[in-house]
């Protein structure tokens, strides 16, 4: 079977960011789940961050090398040019110091996320001529930066991955023709132990919060379940893109006397005692290829009212594992949420045939055997 070969090379993992969100986490997990069929395996890092402290504790080997990512926007032309040398240096350690280290220990560069990395990684897997997989976790935005990005992916990596059949759907054909389609895994554990419900409800929003995931319709469906009389409370969790966004979060929260009601615990480390904390999870996102949140959610055996787009359909069966509305309907939202919440019956059989569902499809095993089956040809295997 492919998913038993081994083989004789590294494997290197290169994640976008090193906070602990969607897509740096999945490039940490893909190691967790393919270091046993590598001789080693190596988390690559643009920043220091909580991620590197989440690979120590993993036990996996971590390589760093800053990016300058900030600073040539802002200040008008001067700064630009000031700002510009410190971006390139960064980027040529980046590149220069990840072609030494492929060359060292060759292997697969396994690049994750379309974003400001991606153009570094694909030059050093050039250069070290390593086999390249890219693993697109972002959706299709049609704008300038997207089908560069998609024209360096289709010029430079051996093979692509997609997270979502719906996503991929989005994307130019010449690309999602030589794609392959992959769901990520959890590694959340699979018993089901639901505590009772809580008193008032709780319902979570875990995401970075800004416009595509939807801040903005959370804090207006919230708004309209207060005026509606219904008691619940409303945890976010995982922090904001920017001051700006938070700030004008504050105000409306306060214009409309949601203190009571909406309650954010920032950036929150244990995940899995959080889940078991709400009673409902609600995605309000305009875009979401594959919302990992939903994914755990599910195993830990909660409903979902999420909006239908992207892969959230590939996940959650309207009606049977939680709710679909479609997006920036706050009132269908608003109605999901009263449903949910007034039934506890309904609640716990959505869980639980969510939790089935989940086990069915994101395991780690389906991965494994995905991933494999994309390597195969890349390198040979040990003998």
């Amino acid at each position: 079977m492919v998913a038993d070969a081994q083989f004789a090379a590294a494997l290197y993992s290169a994640a976008p960011w090193a906070n602990r969100t969607g897509a740096p986490i999945c490039a940490l997990e893909h190691l967790v789940a393919l270091r046993g069929h590598f001789s080693s395996v190596y988390l690559v890092l643009p920043e220091h961050g909580p991620l590197e402290k989440l690979a120590v504790e993993a036990e996996l080997p971590v390589w760093v090398s800053p990016l300058v990512y900030k600073g040539l926007r802002q200040g008008g032309f001067s700064r630009f040019w000031r700002g510009i040398g410190p971006v390139l240096r960064s980027r040529w350690q980046y590149v220069r110091g990840l072609v030494r280290q492929l060359r060292s220990q060759p292997g697969i560069l396994h690049i994750h996320s379309r974003t400001t990395h991606l153009p570094y990684a694909l030059l050093a897997g050039l250069l070290a001529r390593v086999p390249v997989v890219v693993t697109i976790h972002e959706p299709w935005t049609r704008g300038f930066e997207a089908w560069l990005d998609v024209l360096l992916i289709h010029w430079l990596a051996d093979r692509v991955i997609l997270v979502s059949q719906n996503m991929a759907d989005d994307y130019p054909r010449f690309l999602r023709r030589r794609a392959a389609i992959s769901y990520n895994f959890s590694p959340v554990p699979v018993l089901l132990t639901r505590p009772e419900s809580h008193s008032p409800l709780r319902i979570g929003m875990l995401a970075r919060m800004g416009h595509r995931k939807g801040a903005d319709i959370f804090l207006a469906t919230c708004r309209l379940l207060r005026e509606r009389g219904i008691p619940c409370e409303a945890w976010v969790a995982g922090g904001w893109n920017s001051e700006a966004e938070q700030k004008v979060a504050a105000d409306y929260i306060a214009a409309h006397q949601l203190q009571s009601v909406v309650r954010d615990l920032g950036l929150v480390e244990d995940m899995p005692v959080l889940y078991r904390q709400l009673d409902v999870l609600f995605l309000p996102a305009r875009r979401d290829p594959l919302p990992r949140v939903v994914m755990e959610a599910m195993c830990h055996g909660l409903p979902v009212v999420a909006s239908r787009v992207d892969g959230i359909p590939e996940m959650v069966v309207d009606g049977e594992t939680g709710i679909l509305v479609e997006p920036e309907n706050v009132e269908g939202f608003a109605e999901a949420l009263a449903r949910l919440l007034a039934d506890p019956e309904l609640r716990h059989r959505m869980g639980t045939a969510g939790h089935a569902r989940a086990q069915e499809i994101f395991t780690i095993e389906a991965y494994r055997d995905a991933m494999m089956n994309v390597y195969k040809g890349l390198l040979p295997t040990a003998p």
